[in-house]
C-alpha cells in the first residue's frame, strides 16, 4: 500500500530531520521531562515549554488493523498492517508495522523503530517486530535532548 509522498509542513521540522537521519525524534518537556508525540505543543502535565529529544526507538504493540485493499494490477502484496504502538517513554504513535508476520502479532510485540526513505518526500517512521532479526540503522537507544529550534 502506498502511503502517498510526505511533505512538511514546518511544524515537525525536527521530526523530520530526525527521520532522514534515522533517529525518531520527539517532544519533551522541559519542565518535568514528560515525553510526548511529535505534534504535541504544550505539557498538559506542568505546562513547561516543550522541545525535540532524541527517543530509545523501542515500542510495543498496543492494537493493530490489517487494510484489506485491492491489489494492484501486477498481483497480490500483503496488505499493511496498521498499528498503535506505545513507545518506551510513553506516548502512543499510529504507523505502519513492517517485516511482521500476522501469525506473530499480539499486544506487548516488542518493537523497533525504522525509518523508510523513499525517492520522493520526506523519510518516514514505520515499526518492526524487535525478533525479526533484521538490523536497523536506527541511531536511538538512548535518549538525548536535540537542539531547541
Amino acid at each position: 500500500m502506498e502511503i502517498g509522498v510526505v511533505r512538511r509542513d514546518g511544524r515537525g521540522d525536527a521530526f523530520f530531520d530526525g527521520a532522514a537521519a534515522d533517529r525518531l525524534v520527539i517532544k519533551r518537556c522541559g519542565g518535568c521531562a514528560s515525553w510526548y508525540a511529535p505534534d504535541a505543543n504544550e505539557c498538559p502535565a506542568c505546562g513547561g515549554e516543550l522541545g525535540w529529544a532524541t527517543a530509545s526507538g523501542r515500542a510495543t504493540l498496543i492494537s493493530w488493523a490489517i487494510s484489506h485493499g485491492r491489489p494492484p494490477g501486477d498481483g497480490p502484496v500483503p496488505p499493511p498492517v496498521l498499528a498503535l504502538v506505545e513507545l518506551r517513554e510513553g506516548p502512543w504513535l499510529h504507523s505502519r508495522l513492517i517485516g511482521a508476520d500476522r501469525a506473530d502479532l499480539r499486544e506487548g510485540l516488542p518493537l523497533r523503530a525504522h525509518f523508510e526513505h523513499p525517492e520522493e518526500g520526506e523519510s518516514y517512521l514505520v515499526f518492526r517486530p524487535e525478533s525479526s532479526g533484521r538490523t536497523d540503522h536506527f541511531s536511538g537507544d538512548r535518549p538525548r535532548e536535540e537542539p531547541r529550534s
